[in-house]
């Protein structure tokens, strides 16, 4: 009995592989390749990556996902350093193009790649460690933010 449905999973396992693979190869050539939503995008540049890699040429160019596919949240941009300059935003690479000024106190609806890119810069603070053999070096303990990012939730 046990066997019986230990063979019925394997063989829905089975199935479910061959389906993804026949997916995968449902489009031979890169540029017949949709590219609708952000898993699309990023299928489309493994490819071409893995491509250019057994090509030994950058024939397939790398293309960022426009930015009205990410995901959005709203939020409010704030300034911890220079509490009244505007910051220019300016990322581009494999994931997104983005291009934008951000004034403090103003309410923004912005990818969370950026929010996320955004939330990582800060001010390192060093500090002394002391190692197991009795030394001491200096290490980075944390950051200070540089930007306050407030999520507004709706109801």
């Amino acid at each position: 009995m046990i066997k019986e449905k230990v063979t019925k999973n394997e063989n829905k396992m089975d199935e479910a592989l061959l389906k993804a693979k026949a997916e995968e190869n449902q489009y031979e050539n890169i540029e017949d390749m949709p590219l609708n939503c952000l898993d699309d995008y990023i299928k489309y540049n493994e490819r071409a990556r893995a491509l250019n890699k057994k090509l030994k040429v950058a024939r397939y160019q790398i293309k960022p996902c426009p930015v009205e596919l990410h995901p959005t949240e709203r939020i409010v941009f704030g300034r911890n350093d220079q509490k009244e300059n505007a910051l220019p935003v300016y990322l581009s690479d494999s994931m997104i193009d983005f291009k934008m000024t951000l004034y403090p106190g103003k309410t923004y609806e912005l990818p969370r790649y950026i929010i996320e890119y955004l939330s990582k810069k800060g001010t390192p603070i060093w500090k002394w460690y002391e190692n197991p053999d009795g030394s001491k070096e200096t290490r980075i303990s944390h950051f200070n933010p540089r930007f306050a990012i407030r999520t507004i939730y709706k109801d």
